[in-house]
């Protein structure tokens, strides 16, 4: 059976992301969700059949943000194995790739 898992980020866990309300908001955010979703295919491998990473909008009192989600089949072993290895090994920084992706994208590196 389809399932989700919200990832609750859109960047490596000790990365600074994009502010809700800030200027270029939606851009920003979008750009650190794409290629964060890159750098999670770089580090674990393209995901099984039927599972894989989209970008989801989250309303939320302050304006609408933006989340990485994954999608997986809880029927399948492969599927839930990448999925639940992806969730408890987040990359902490970006990678060099990243960083370049980011960068041509007009993202400003913080910390």
């Amino acid at each position: 059976m389809r399932d989700r898992f919200e990832l609750a980020t859109t960047v490596p866990i000790d990365e600074d992301c994009a502010q809700v309300g800030s200027d270029n908001y939606t851009k920003m955010a979008r750009l650190e969700a794409e290629v964060f979703r890159d750098q999670i295919y770089r580090v674990f491998g393209e995901p099984p059949a039927n599972t894989g990473i989209r970008i989801k909008s989250c309303p939320h009192d302050f304006g609408s943000y933006l989340d990485l989600e994954i999608a997986y089949d809880d029927d399948d072993d492969d599927s839930c194995d990448w999925t639940f290895k992806v969730e408890g090994n987040l990359p902490d920084k970006w990678d060099l790739e990243a960083l370049e992706q980011l960068r041509a994208g007009g993202y400003t590196i913080r910390g």
